[in-house]
């Protein structure tokens, strides 16, 4: 691939719901520019991943190059549903606009809104393009409607089909006039049919008003009624794309090819060249803030957006080049860990395909190989200009489960490749919980959970099971209660004697638990009151009625007797654990349960139906409010409720409810819900007897 100045690089990302054509209008691309001579050999390039292939759609977002008209454009194609957002957001850092594919048989869907809503959040110009024109149930109408009424978006129309879905015949490209259709994936074009020319005439109307808007000049043309050259519409609807003031709108059917030499058109016209995309902000050495303009003259610093585990080739490293230019055989220094890291095998990636290259401007994105410890947020500078980013926002993972080896001695092997996962995907978590004793996997959503699943089946040869995580109760008592705790043992020899009164006495949520010596006249010798406070820490941690750990509550050691031979130190904690075993369940034992708070925003639509599923799960209503055009629920919940809630939110509002919690407070459960605790705790306790 040859070298390219940064004023020739577009980036663009590919977003959009699951099966808008994202990826075959990338594949569509490389057919027409001849880099492949098959759509479905672009199509294999773009969704390579072996999770990708099993399902059909990305799951991971993919470098797609495309040169064209003398610029290389490159093209990031990201997945569409929820769960990969992370790879969503990422990307997002990287581009200087987002192209957004709508289904033209279903308008604007959640991978749609998601889209917009971090173009909005990251402050990225759109185009969209409402794609699949050819199918059956195609409404381009009802399609381009939902564009303005659901997101709001100021759109203007930059090409119309001509017919669809069994009668879609091909598109009319009003930016450059031509008539477009296709077969197997290659553009034809054509002079505009006679009998279209007045529809196209009105609808040009439109573009041009809209192309003249931000220049007085041209808009004094307009309204004296004089005609814009082309270069003028193209010169205005490109200021008023990338300045975010309109959102132009085309048409076509990729996997026919129809019109995709018009969204290669598009993309070199109207999109920012990094050059004219606001400087970059990050901190130097000393922590300032500071901002890096993209300056091919300036002192090199690249980004690191995403790695990705090869078998082959070790770490891919993804990177976006801020100022400078990356080169072949040079060292630059990631200020993170401090290392050198060698530079060679520049490239770039084409899917699965690597390519060459000779150097990386400034603007350009590309990857290396087998970098030692270089990861996912580091940044790749030259000397000592040191620049680091901030790592990429994430939203609040929501679905947790407990996840094991089906063979025990596959544990390590998970910990270590889920790690791994972690290393390449941020949004995931992996941790050891010390008070349920259980692995727990958090993630974005089930289907994550799933491709992680596969990927330790097909990777690490281990098959794993999820299970609901233990839910962290808590017990403590209501009432004071008192008695002797006495432990004796004889055996022949030296024998085991601790005796000591102990009384428990209820203290207010969040105290802990504290311990009074109240001994007088020396019956039990001081230095036995660590062994009974020992003696009684220990048998909290295994809990009263259901094997929680106990809380809150003060032990005071009144009385007691010893043995001038056989009392000692684990007598007196053998006696003492006996003795709050006996008392706490004589001081009215409860459980104690966490309460999440948790905020659901949620279509409006969809309010009635969210906040009846909430009431369902023991949820306390705590108030409703707008944000924007959807409505936000604020309840709290007990955490033992909503470990189903992700999926059931997803199918109420059709994927488009959203929500984040987290731990508020404890609170005694209801006598119903503790005797179905305790009744389970017995059992399982029995089973392990056996």
């Amino acid at each position: 691939m040859k070298d390219y100045t940064s004023e020739q690089i577009r980036n663009v990302a590919f977003a959009g719901h699951s099966g808008s054509g994202k990826t075959a209008m990338a594949a569509s691309m490389l057919l027409n520019t001849k880099a492949v001579e098959r759509l479905e050999e672009g199509v294999a390039l773009c969704d390579y991943d072996a999770e990708e292939i099993k399902r059909g759609c990305t799951v991971s977002a993919s470098l797609v190059p495309v040169e064209y008209r003398g610029c290389k454009i490159n093209i990031l194609d990201l997945p569409g549903a929820r769960d990969f957002i992370g790879e969503i957001r990422n990307c997002a850092r990287v581009v200087d606009t987002m192209v957004i594919f709508i289904n033209a048989d279903s308008g604007v869907e959640v991978g749609t809104e998601i889209a917009w809503e971090i173009a909005e959040e990251y402050n990225l110009p759109v185009i969209f393009v409402i794609n699949k024109l050819d199918r059956e149930r195609a409404d381009f109408e009802k399609a381009y409607a939902s564009i303005n009424t659901q997101l709001g978006a100021r759109t203007v129309l930059a090409s119309f089909p001509v017919g669809e879905g069994l009668n879609f015949k091909g598109v009319v490209n009003m930016l450059n006039g031509k008539y477009a259709t296709g077969a197997a994936g290659k553009t034809v074009l054509a002079e505009i049919p006679a009998d279209l020319k007045d529809d196209f005439e009105s609808r040009f109307m439109d573009l041009t008003e809209t192309a003249a808007e931000g220049d007085d000049e041209m808009m004094m043309k307009v309204l004296d009624g004089e005609t814009l050259t082309h270069e003028e519409v193209m010169k205005g609807l490109a200021a008023e794309t990338k300045t975010r003031k309109a959102c132009p709108v085309f048409v076509a059917a990729g996997s026919l090819g129809a019109d995709t030499t018009g969204i290669m058109d598009m993309l070199v016209d109207l999109v920012a060249a990094p050059t004219e995309r606001p400087a970059v902000k990050a901190q130097n050495a000393n922590e300032d803030d500071i901002e890096i303009a993209c300056d091919a003259a300036g002192t090199t610093a690249a980004f690191v957006f995403k790695t990705v585990s090869d078998a082959f080739a070790g770490y891919l490293t993804f990177f976006k080049v801020l100022s400078g230019v990356v080169k072949n055989d040079t060292t630059l220094n990631n200020p993170k860990t401090n290392t050198d890291e060698r530079v060679s095998h520049l490239m770039t990636m084409r899917g699965k395909k690597q390519e060459a290259v000779n150097q990386l401007v400034a603007g350009d994105i590309g990857a290396l190989a087998k970098l030692a410890k270089t990861r996912i947020y580091d940044t790749l500078c030259e000397g000592k200009n040191t620049v680091t980013l901030a790592p990429t926002t994430m939203p609040q993972r929501v679905v947790a489960m407990a996840i094991s080896a089906k063979k025990r001695e596959d544990e390590e092997k998970i910990g270590a490749a889920i790690h791994r996962m972690m290393e390449q995907d941020p949004t995931l978590h992996f941790y050891r919980n010390p008070v349920t004793h259980q692995s727990i996997l958090e993630a974005m959503g089930d289907t994550q959970i799933d491709v992680v699943l596969s990927r330790l089946r097909s990777g690490v040869k281990v098959e794993a099971e999820l299970n609901i995580p233990k839910v962290e109760y808590r017990e403590t008592i209501t009432k004071k209660a008192e008695g002797e705790g006495k432990h004796k043992k004889q055996s022949g020899g030296r024998g085991q004697f601790g005796d000591c009164w102990i009384r428990l006495e209820p203290l207010p949520e969040g105290s802990g638990f504290q311990f009074e010596w109240a001994i007088v006249g020396g019956v039990i010798p001081r230095n036995y009151e660590s062994s009974v406070e020992k003696g009684i820490r220990a048998a909290m941690e295994k809990g009263i009625i259901a094997g929680n750990v106990a809380v809150d509550m003060k032990a005071v050691c009144y009385d007691g007797k010893t043995h001038p031979v056989d009392s000692s130190d684990a007598a007196f904690q053998i006696a003492a654990s006996k003795g709050f075993k006996l008392v706490s369940k004589q001081a009215g034992p409860i459980i104690l349960e966490p309460i999440n708070k948790v905020r659901v925003v949620v279509p409006e639509a969809y309010m009635g139906d969210v906040m009846g599923d909430l009431n369902t799960r023991r949820g306390r209503i705590l108030g409703m409010e707008a944000e924007g055009k959807k409505q936000v629920i604020t309840a709290l919940v007990p955490a033992a409720e909503m470990f189903d809630f992700n999926k059931q939110l997803r199918s109420i509002t059709q994927g488009r409810g959203i929500y984040e919690m987290g731990y508020d407070h404890y609170e005694r459960v209801p006598a119903e819900v503790q005797e179905k605790i305790v009744a389970a705790y017995t059992s399982d306790d029995e089973d392990d007897d056996e």
